[in-house]
């Protein structure tokens, strides 16, 4: 009897620290995976933020020229992820590439008011924003 009792002992203690292991790991990519979609958010409002900046910029920098170009670059990726920079709306809109969910969009100061958005781009590349008086467009490529 006492070797069996010895056995089941083991057993128990074998599934218990598992159990407990699991327990951990799970809690622990639970809050790696909140702080991740915590950043996310907190990223993409920075971004756009940025990308907005860079229109009002573009707009002011010149009032006599028909023909604005601004390179710029942004932060690739946040918390692993890239950005997906979309103006064909009359909205700015920012989001992460692989959540459809995980977007921020903003009227970019009201400037859809006076001219039209056009284009789309990603955060890998440097980013070229032009405004075309003329034609009262704001792009980006």
């Amino acid at each position: 009897m006492k070797g069996q009792s010895l056995v089941i002992q083991f057993v128990l203690f074998f599934i218990i620290g598992f159990g407990l292991y699991l327990a951990i790991g799970n809690f622990f990519k639970i809050q790696s995976e909140s702080f991740r979609s915590e950043i996310t958010d907190d990223s993409i409002k920075l971004a756009n933020s940025y990308l907005t900046s860079n229109i009002l910029v573009a707009a002011d920098s010149c009032k006599m020229c028909d023909y604005v170009n601004l390179t710029f670059k942004i932060e690739n990726t946040t918390a692993g992820y890239y950005y997906a920079l979309d103006l064909s709306k009359p909205q700015v809109n920012i989001s992460v590439v692989p959540f459809a969910n995980k977007s921020f969009i903003t009227s970019g100061h009201n400037m859809n008011t006076s001219f039209s958005f056009k284009g789309n781009s990603s955060s890998i590349k440097t980013l070229t924003l032009t405004l075309n008086r003329t034609k009262n467009e704001i792009g980006i490529s």
